[in-house]
């Protein structure tokens, strides 16, 4: 009884720990769609920089907010050429078993909205 009790408690740990990672991960996965949901309507005229910065923000926060992701840092990558926009969120996942530490990260790409002026009918 005396290894069954701990070897079953480590068991119930590994489970609980895998569902905070699986969790984790849909969340990274979540806050790099919402980075690129917010980065998409960037238009060559505004100031890059700037926008990157604030999706950098964005994203951090959202992961932060849900919870489920320790120490969010997102990056973003804006190809000019193509207009496509991907950000990624990377993090820790909070441990319940120690010495193990699990990492999470999630990518989303998006193209950039183009917006067109409205020159009436055809």
């Amino acid at each position: 009884m005396a290894i069954v009790a701990p070897s079953f408690l480590l068991i119930i740990f590994v489970i609980i720990e895998v569902a905070l990672w699986m969790h984790a991960r849909d969340v990274a996965l979540a806050a790099a769609r919402e980075g690129v949901a917010y980065l998409r309507t960037y238009q060559p005229e505004d100031n890059n920089a700037g926008h990157e910065a604030k999706t950098v923000a964005e994203a951090e926060s959202f992961a932060r907010e849900i919870g489920a992701v320790q120490n969010p840092s997102a990056d973003v990558d804006y190809n000019g050429e193509d207009r496509r926009v991907t950000v990624t969120v990377k993090g820790d996942v909070i441990d319940l078993i120690p010495g193990w530490t699990l990492t999470v990260s999630g990518t989303a790409t998006g193209l950039l909205e183009d917006f067109q002026p409205d020159l009436g009918p055809p």
